[in-house]
């Protein structure tokens, strides 16, 4: 090879690599920008009964260099067997938080409380995505790994302590009309 043909060679080589380059450059910028916001959670498995109450924590943390606008995570339920219903207010008193803006390379916790309403297998997980007004369609949406929550029924004869008042109830008035009855008796 001539050096006249080594050199434009190397030249086409060059533009080729800036066209590549140039062109993957939007889609590496935005990458980029939606893996700057992640969330942990503190629990990945729970087995319970139904009835109880557990509380798990996740952290959001900005990886960014620039701080975040204000926040919203939520925290959604999914039933993952196809058969348990899931009303998201029954099973968490409160789903949605305001966060406050997060600095550069920081992050913050929250905790949560949910309660097992119905037997079955749930997928609970953490979203988080900008306040308005920064939501637009292009906001980034950061999403926890899921907590998969398996719970079975449990199945008690004193359900909160009430079978003394589910007996007794009937009993005394049963003593009061067995009482009315005699005293009519004797009238």
């Amino acid at each position: 090879m001539t050096g006249g043909v080594r050199i434009v060679a190397v030249g086409l080589a060059v533009v080729l690599l800036l066209i590549v380059t140039v062109d993957r450059l939007p889609a590496a910028a935005q990458e980029a920008g939606s893996s700057e916001l992640t969330i942990s959670v503190s629990e990945t498995e729970v087995s319970t009964l139904t009835g109880d109450v557990f509380t798990f924590t996740s952290e959001i943390t900005n990886h960014g260099l620039e701080r975040t606008p204000s926040l919203i995570a939520n925290l959604a339920f999914v039933a993952i067997d196809g058969d348990t219903y899931v009303d998201p207010e029954d099973w968490s008193p409160q789903r949605t938080v305001h966060v406050a803006p997060i600095d550069g390379d920081s992050s913050v916790t929250l905790t949560w409380t949910v309660k097992t309403v119905l037997q079955g297998d749930v997928a609970v997980y953490v979203t988080v995505l900008p306040a308005p007004p920064e939501l637009s369609p292009e906001s980034p949406l950061a999403i926890s790994p899921a907590i998969q929550m398996h719970v079975e029924e449990d199945r008690k004869l004193n359900p909160g302590g009430v079978l003394p008042t589910v007996l007794a109830v009937p009993a005394l008035l049963a003593v009061a009309f067995a009482g009315l009855r005699v005293v009519r008796r004797r009238a």
